[in-house]
């Protein structure tokens, strides 16, 4: 298996950080040490394995959906919704599409459906847990909401990440930068900024070529370039 379980992870920063494993202040900062390298890194690349497809159910006449709250892979929060769907009877999908709240609330203004039947096609986020979309809904139709969330962070009961195993060194690298930083105790970094400032250099050498990756994943680098035909025209 690539990369690091929690287990080996443990013993490969404390290797790095040359302190004993079970050392008891290096188990204190240790779950800040993981945290900080994943949310930097769940923020600087947009990864494919944290967008999820949960679905929910529209509620008739209103405008009010909440967002799904639990999936496959447990509690989830969305961070960022990509796509909303309604799906008709026949499981035919809806696009709904982002919309400004003023936008939304000028053209749909009211609770009620306008038709039968009646798909909502404009959304905007209401606050951190719920949307509302126009038109309201004239049944309960299922909402499928596909959007960026947390995954779970690695630790002693969940054992292993995709960034722990698959993106090891980067993750490694990010956790050091924060290591670094504990080690010096923040204000003397100043005067021996090396050890810092090195791994920092690492983890932006290791970030670079996981972008890379990430979008040859989504295909994303592909689409941006023009086929080999159309280079000449």
């Amino acid at each position: 298996m690539p990369g690091y379980t929690y287990s080996t992870f443990v013993t490969a920063i404390a290797a790095e950080m040359v302190v004993g494993p079970t050392d008891s202040d290096f188990l204190a900062i240790l779950p800040t040490l993981i945290d900080d390298s994943e949310q930097r890194i769940y923020r600087e690349l947009d990864l494919l394995t944290s967008v999820v497809t949960v679905n929910g159910t529209a509620t008739a006449n209103s405008r009010t959906f909440t967002l799904p709250t639990s999936g496959s892979m447990g509690t989830i929060h969305f961070l960022v919704i990509d796509a909303i769907n309604v799906l008709d009877a026949t499981s035919i999908r809806h696009p709904v599409k982002p919309a400004t709240r003023e936008g939304v609330d000028f053209l749909y203004p009211g609770e009620n459906s306008l038709s039968t039947p009646c798909y909502p096609g404009v959304f905007c986020r209401a606050d951190d847990l719920s949307i509302i979309y126009g038109p309201a809904p004239d049944s309960t139709y299922t909402v499928e909401v596909i959007g960026t969330i947390r995954p779970a962070p690695l630790s002693a009961t969940n054992t292993s990440t995709y960034l722990s195993l698959y993106l090891s060194d980067l993750f490694l690298a990010g956790a050091m930068v924060s290591a670094s930083g504990y080690m010096r105790n923040f204000g003397s970094q100043g005067d021996d900024p090396r050890m810092s400032v090195s791994w920092e250099s690492q983890f932006q050498t290791r970030l670079a070529s996981a972008k890379k990756e990430e979008l040859r994943k989504s295909y994303i680098a592909a689409m941006s370039t023009p086929p080999s035909s159309m280079k000449d025209a």
